[in-house]
């Protein structure tokens, strides 16, 4: 049992009478490593679109709690997934992204490894007593393409993506149907000095919207804008118009909307208005007080407009660095003498565009999944 007191399973159920978790869940130690075991290392995270494994050899790597994952296509089409590990002394086997040859090498003694992860050869092996090469593969974990994007589970017992995330694959796609063609377009990686879940509270609420992202709300309308709850995902909807601060797009769209998918524990999925690109925020948690981040925007085609352009340099420039904002100091404040230790959930009984009742769900979650060890 770790030290930290535990919250009961209706915690947050009453999103109207609702305070926050405490603020030691977003800067404990201990905390965080309840949730390396019984959260991320049982749960389906998304780290990547099927763009980036599409083609047989490629793969990508991914820092997770600490855990460096490889995700690659086999020769013979497969998608699988092993720990970045060398079963001989630990070193790990690749780096960054690319295309994988025949094997994969070890640097260190140059073990090599098959794409399906059977141990292809290890030099002397011949001559050592009662070498075990059935015993010497990688480790594999879970992996699984859904929606378009690629999904991978510690838990080898887990049931499915679907199973976890029951409805959104159906959603997503009506939100945007060429979710399967889309390619990566940009990239923005930060270190950022805030607990995940304070990154997760920020985009469960548009109370900050029109403060915080005028650009953004200048596109959306907050008073057209609703937010639903789906268990372990929730889908924020909004209606659109162009806005030279932000979107911009042909005035015939047919009903131009916004769908921001959040899914737990840690990825959120955008659909922006035109609904043929999208941006998703991958979450990997690094301690209690630092989140990797992947930012990434996938377009239809590889070569980028001119218009493209200026709106990737608006997500790098304006919005993300908006967000970015708030979520640091929002974590040092948490911190404070002067923080009360719960905030007040703004959830108003109409479910407004401002209406914060997602982060009460949020937090209900989390504190049901505190209570599982």
């Amino acid at each position: 049992m770790n030290d930290f007191k535990r919250l009961p399973a209706d915690f947050c159920a009453n999103a109207e009478e609702a305070f926050t978790i405490p603020a030691s869940f977003y800067t404990q130690a201990a905390v965080f490593e309840h949730e390396k075991e019984n959260i991320f290392a049982r749960s389906w995270i998304c780290v990547g679109h099927r763009s980036e494994v599409a083609e047989n050899n490629a793969y990508i790597t991914r820092e997770v709690i600490g855990e460096s994952i490889i995700v690659v296509r086999g020769r013979d089409s497969v998608l699988r997934a092993f720990y970045n590990v060398c079963p001989h002394r630990g070193h790990q086997l690749l780096s960054g992204s690319g295309k994988a040859k025949n094997v994969i090498t070890c640097p260190y003694h140059a073990w090599t490894f098959k794409l399906d992860g059977d141990l292809a050869h290890a030099r002397n092996c011949d001559n050592v007593v009662n070498f075990d090469k059935e015993n010497s593969t990688l480790v594999q974990l879970r992996v699984e393409e859904y929606a378009g994007f690629i999904f991978i589970n510690m838990d080898m017992e887990a049931g499915s993506v679907e199973d976890q995330l029951p409805g959104l694959q159906a959603r997503m796609r009506a939100a945007c149907a060429v979710i399967d063609d889309l390619h990566l377009a940009a990239r923005f990686v930060s270190d950022t000095p805030a607990n995940w879940k304070s990154i997760v509270d920020n985009y469960l609420e548009c109370y900050h919207c029109a403060p915080a992202h005028p650009g953004f709300a200048d596109s959306v309308d907050v008073g057209q804008y609703s937010h639903s709850m789906h268990g372990n995902w929730t889908l924020q909807y909004g209606l659109a118009k162009p806005s030279e601060q932000s979107f911009k797009f042909d005035e015939s769209v047919k009903d131009p909307s916004f769908a921001g998918f959040w899914a737990w524990p840690c990825t959120m999925f955008n659909v922006p208005p035109g609904a043929n690109f999208m941006t998703v925020i991958y979450e990997f948690p690094v301690d209690a007080e630092t989140t990797l981040q992947h930012y990434d925007i996938y377009f239809l085609n590889k070569d980028i407009s001119e218009e493209q352009q200026k709106l990737i340099d608006w997500y790098r420039e304006v919005f993300r660095p908006e967000d970015l904002r708030l979520v640091e100091s929002v974590q040092k404040g948490l911190k404070s003498r002067g923080y009360r230790g719960q905030g007040r959930i703004m959830a108003d009984r109409e479910r407004s565009g401002m209406s914060e009742h997602g982060i009460a769900h949020f937090h209900n979650l989390i504190a049901v999944a505190h209570l599982n060890d």
